[in-house]
């Protein structure tokens, strides 16, 4: 059986050849993803793009998949853990999963602000016009 390290958690533990990254992490207790990306991901289906890693060597793992391609570009050094099948030992790096989490809740918080303020204003609008037209809402 293959060994894999992941090195920020300083676990190294054992998997079974074929199992994708993602899902020998969540049997050992290791996350993959970073920030609200531990709450918000699609489960392992390949559509969020939110468990990037970094592997050591890069033939210890299968070729990239279509759906890392579209998430991460052609030449990409990062691959998704739940994309990416173990075929050998294998050092992994969880640090731009992390990064990308830090990075989604700065987003989601702009998004929430954003939607907070445009539904303000959308009321306000709306306010008006029932004004203009002679039929106050209140």
């Amino acid at each position: 059986m293959p060994k894999i390290e992941f090195q920020e958690a300083g676990v190294t533990v054992e998997g079974e050849a074929g199992d994708d990254l993602r899902k020998i992490a969540h049997k050992n207790g290791v996350s993959v993803h970073g920030g609200v990306n531990k709450y918000i991901n699609c489960r392992g289906f390949g559509l969020c793009g939110s468990d990037r890693i970094l592997v050591d060597p890069k033939d210890c793992v299968t070729p990239l998949t279509w759906k890392e391609k579209l998430h991460l570009g052609e030449k990409s050094k990062m691959r998704l853990a739940c994309q990416a099948k173990l075929v050998s030992d294998a050092k992994i790096s969880i640090a731009p999963a992390l990064e990308y989490g830090e990075e989604m809740k700065g987003n989601l918080q702009f998004g929430a602000a954003a939607l907070f303020f445009g539904g303000l204003t959308l009321f306000f609008v709306v306010f008006m016009l029932f004004e203009l037209v002679g039929k106050p809402l209140f």
